[in-house]
């Protein structure tokens, strides 16, 4: 029983590590290039977190099934970088065919998902990141829980933020990039305060 407790509360540390302490974005800086560019509609910014929750999840997860029952048993330590990058691309690209029913906007005209276009460096990083951590099957879906949830706290604040500021009257040469980095500084200062 107290086994499971212990287990609980590790695997809600690792949650809320990779949600607010170690955040791909405020942390790492993965991710922040094209969080700008897709932080212009609350309703995509919406669509797009919960795309990136998902998908996180299962990246987590399947690249902590492939190093543990493939890479490690069979001493391939030396083609882990090659074989987890192959592991993300096969998520990406099943995982892409999955929101077309359900989150049309995510896709341009020429029918691209918009979260796997932008979201391939949060990907890898939760790949690498992940990898690094011994943390157990359910340690790894709650890596990517939190990391998913994380960067989704990020846009969508961005987003809010960004929306609000558009309509603004502020000087020309604060307006744009230079007010959008000062944004993003900011939500970097109150993840860190959280921690």
């Amino acid at each position: 029983m107290q086994d499971t407790h212990r287990t609980m509360a590790e695997i809600t540390l690792i949650f809320l590590a990779a949600c607010l302490a170690n955040n791909l974005v405020t942390d790492h800086l993965l991710g922040a290039s094209p969080m700008l560019a897709a932080a212009q509609r609350l309703d995509v910014a919406f669509d797009m977190a919960r795309a990136v929750i998902g998908i996180t999840i299962v990246v987590a997860f399947a690249t902590w099934l492939v190093d543990n029952l493939l890479i490690t048993p069979l001493n391939l330590e030396n083609y882990r970088l090659l074989i987890l990058v192959m592991t993300v691309l096969g998520v990406c690209q099943a995982a892409r065919t999955l929101p077309a029913r359900y989150c049309p906007r995510l896709f341009d005209r020429d029918g691209r998902f918009y979260p796997l276009l932008l979201m391939n460096c949060a990907l890898l990083g939760v790949m690498l990141l992940g990898a690094q951590q011994d943390t157990g099957p359910l340690g790894a879906l709650a890596y990517g829980a939190g990391a998913g949830l994380g960067y989704s706290l990020v846009l969508l604040g961005f987003t809010a933020i960004n929306l609000r500021l558009a309509v603004t009257d502020l000087p020309a040469p604060v307006k744009g990039l230079p007010l959008q980095m000062i944004t993003l500084g900011l939500i970097s200062l109150s993840f860190t305060a959280i921690t």
